[in-house]
């Protein structure tokens, strides 16, 4: 480990930073099953403050579940997750958490086309502080958000038009905003860069990178150019476990990723394949991977 706490050289083992006391989320033996199916299964997980982490597994790892449970969208069957030192997530509704300051951002945009970007910012504010409501005036301090917010963005220069003729990534980042202007602690991100230009890409991991300097970023994300361009730590989930944690050079050449995700059956092949695709391996070690060679 450096100084500054980041794991070098080695990958982090599992569940390594959880209950160090430096976290604004702790998950601890966290379980949850759906119709007999275990889809988080005795997860332990957690993310500092002032931390951007990479969520990244195949579908069916369990991220995604992961987030409905911080969010209180689901409910877990065992274990526990604690916020900002000592909150207990568990019994606490959606909107509750939002209110302690989490929040999370669908794959999805969802924003309002008939209203102009600033009007979009302007209700998601309200919706965060009961004070103001639906008709008081903003303060000053609100509105000076909204500006910052926009700048952080990008849209200050069509604050004033309709969000519907946005391009799918300025919808994106609108709705990035949109949540900023709530003063999340937490920012949970689903493939925040699904469907998006190269150019688009690049400005969402820079704005993501902004973001992270005041508050922490859990980002889940299957695009792994991305991952590799803007992830400093990244946590691999497999069958509802942490796998692997540690850097993305670092995580691609752990002997577990690996065993996983090229196996030493008669399937290896099709097995390096689909991890190839699942973006975990570099396509070009494939064909190493099946021949037995060195993988990475």
């Amino acid at each position: 480990m450096t100084q500054n706490g980041h794991y070098e050289g080695a990958s982090i083992p599992a569940g390594k930073l959880a209950g160090d006391g430096r976290n604004i989320l702790s998950v601890e033996k966290l379980t949850i099953a759906f119709d007999g199916f275990t889809v988080l299964d005795n997860l332990d997980f957690s993310i500092g403050y002032g931390e951007m982490r990479f969520l990244i597994g195949p579908n069916g790892a369990g991220k995604t579940t992961l987030l409905d449970v911080i969010t209180g969208k689901s409910k877990a069957n065992d274990g526990s997750v604690t916020f900002d030192g000592d909150l207990d997530l568990s019994r606490r509704s959606e909107h509750a958490l939002v209110k302690l300051g989490i929040g999370r951002k669908f794959q999805t945009p969802s924003v309002y086309n008939s209203l102009t970007i600033f009007q979009n910012l302007e209700a998601s504010a309200r919706f965060r502080n009961r004070i103001i409501g639906l008709f008081r005036p903003m303060s000053r301090a609100i509105i000076q958000r909204i500006h910052e917010t926009l700048e952080l963005t990008g849209l200050t220069d069509r604050q004033e038009q309709n969000a519907g003729i946005l391009s799918h990534g300025e919808r994106q980042w609108l709705e990035i905003g949109m949540l900023l202007v709530q003063e999340p602690k937490l920012l949970l991100l689903d493939e925040p860069v699904a469907g998006m230009t190269r150019r688009e890409r690049d400005r969402t991991g820079q704005l993501l990178q902004d973001i992270a300097r005041d508050r922490s970023v859990l980002v889940v994300e299957h695009d792994m150019d991305f991952v590799r361009q803007f992830a400093r730590i990244v946590t691999v989930l497999h069958q509802g476990k942490v796998l692997s944690e540690g850097t993305m050079g670092i995580v691609q050449q752990d002997p577990q990723v690996v065993r996983a995700y090229l196996g030493r059956s008669r399937g290896q092949t099709g097995t390096a394949a689909a991890a190839a695709g699942e973006g975990i391996l570099p396509a070009r070690d494939v064909s190493t991977a099946t021949t037995g060679e060195s993988t990475i």
